[in-house]
């Protein structure tokens, strides 16, 4: 028995096992940020109502003039 290495206590076994069976990836590994495709979403939405809302000023302007 002596050439066996020494099996550790009960209390440190179990916080390792607990310790292998919770393990969880990082966030930012499971979903990526798609911080970028909403800013990008967001800007071309506003650019598309001011170019709208300049058209529309503007037949209006020129219909009721």
């Amino acid at each position: 028995m002596s050439d066996q290495a020494p099996i550790p206590p009960r209390s440190a076994r179990k916080a390792a096992e607990r310790r292998d069976e919770t393990y969880l990836p990082p966030r930012m590994a499971v979903h990526p940020t798609e911080k970028g495709k909403w800013t990008k979403i967001f800007y071309l939405t506003l650019l598309w109502l001011f170019i709208s809302l300049v058209v529309g000023l503007t037949v209006w302007g020129v219909r009721y003039s």
